[in-house]
């Protein structure tokens, strides 16, 4: 039975023929044509390509667009499609969207410039966040703890929100307020002789003691803490800790307790979104197999780099990022989530089915598998969340 993948149009499979002489006579017959120009082998919409697209100079180069399997988006029975947009990366500052220019390019000796598939099954999309785990020393939560530190933060907050800066000025200001920051919470610490301050200096002093001293350093821990005016659980949680640190993890199961530096969770930011589309090319007609073996080109070359120079280094031109987007007969999908430009990472190509066969004297595969593995290239936040990303 076939799945919905394999993308045949019913009411034209009667009118397939296994007859290969024929079949490999039409196809010489196109490929001639082809060759000399005179065979359009792509399906236009001006509702998506027009009838070129720009240049870097300034120019139009003619373009053209495969769509399989034919009607696809206008037959009532194939209404919905995917759209794939090659594009030619001209700039980058960074990887929020907006900070990345791109224009429009075409692919292979065909100037493809746009290939329009149907919407596989199992479409979907996943919002990843970046949350780690990191160690926090007792100098870092002494830090975290002053009044100084909370007010460079919070500094720097309100530089990183305030709009009417430019970039240069904003990073620049940025600095300044945060070496001020880090001086005065230096100074606070340094100054203090007791509270947080002293009792870092005391835990460094013990630590040199317990090197040299062994179990006394415990002593020495004790009565330095003791001297800078912290008591009740802190006293107890910096002696077992820095003790714990003195006698190993040995010594301290002994003891009856295990000491470990302070854990908090640190946000990493969003992770690029992936996506995977596996499509069955079964070809009706001469032409099919034609498209299908320059659709399957223009994903290769499209996601290959050009090599620049082969001496003492290898220099490439990046790849070419694709626009993807999911349309119906009436328009672009609202309710499925958009895709920023993506590179493509991985295009896997699987030939003549579960079986391998090929239609009699052609040695065109009676069907083309086509896995295609897409990364982000700009990260989504809330803003383009907002927007339908």
């Amino acid at each position: 039975m076939a799945s919905d993948q394999d993308f045949q149009n019913a009411a034209q499979v009667s009118s397939v023929k296994a007859e290969s002489s024929d079949i490999l006579s039409q196809i010489k017959a196109m490929e001639a044509m082809d060759a000399s120009g005179t065979l359009s082998t792509a399906w236009k919409s001006t509702k998506f390509i027009d009838d070129g697209v720009p240049d870097l100079s300034g120019g139009v180069i003619p373009a053209n667009v495969i769509t399989f399997p034919a009607g696809l988006g206008d037959d009532p029975r194939q209404p919905y499609f995917m759209t794939y947009v090659p594009m030619k990366i001209t700039s980058a500052v960074g990887g929020t969207m907006g900070d990345m220019s791109f224009a429009t390019t075409t692919i292979t000796k065909d100037n493809l410039a746009q290939v329009a598939l149907p919407i596989p099954t199992g479409i979907n999309v996943a919002y990843a966040q970046g949350w780690e785990q990191t160690d926090v020393s007792a100098v870092q939560g002494a830090v975290m703890n002053s009044g100084a530190f909370n007010s460079a933060a919070a500094s720097f907050k309100d530089l990183s929100q305030a709009g009417s800066m430019t970039i240069n000025e904003g990073i620049e200001a940025g600095i300044r307020a945060g070496g001020q920051g880090v001086d005065v919470v230096a100074g606070k610490i340094q100054a203090s002789g007791g509270g947080l301050g002293g009792a870092v200096s005391a835990l460094g002093e013990a630590a040199v003691a317990g090197v040299s001293g062994g179990m006394g350093a415990v002593s020495a821990i004790m009565s330095k803490i003791g001297q800078t005016g912290i008591s009740g659980n802190a006293v107890a949680g910096i002696a077992l800790g820095t003790a714990g640190k003195l006698l190993g993890p040995a010594m301290s199961t002994a003891a009856g307790f295990a000491s470990f530096s302070q854990v908090m969770a640190h946000y990493s930011g969003p992770a690029f979104r992936n996506f995977n589309f596996t499509y069955n090319l079964r070809p009706l007609d001469p032409k099919d197999q034609q498209n299908i073996v320059k659709m399957v080109n223009f994903f290769k070359m499209a996601s290959a780099p050009s090599q620049i120079s082969n001496g003492l280094f290898r220099i490439y031109e990046i790849p070419y990022v694709f626009k993807i987007s999911f349309f119906s007969r009436n328009g672009e999908l609202q309710d499925v989530n958009k895709i920023a430009h993506c590179a493509c990472t991985s295009v896997a190509v699987s030939y003549g089915g579960d079986r391998f066969n090929t239609f009699s004297g052609t040695d065109s595969p009676i069907e083309t598998s086509l896995t295609l593995s897409f990364k982000e290239i700009e990260l989504i936040t809330r803003a383009e969340m907002e927007m339908g990303y």
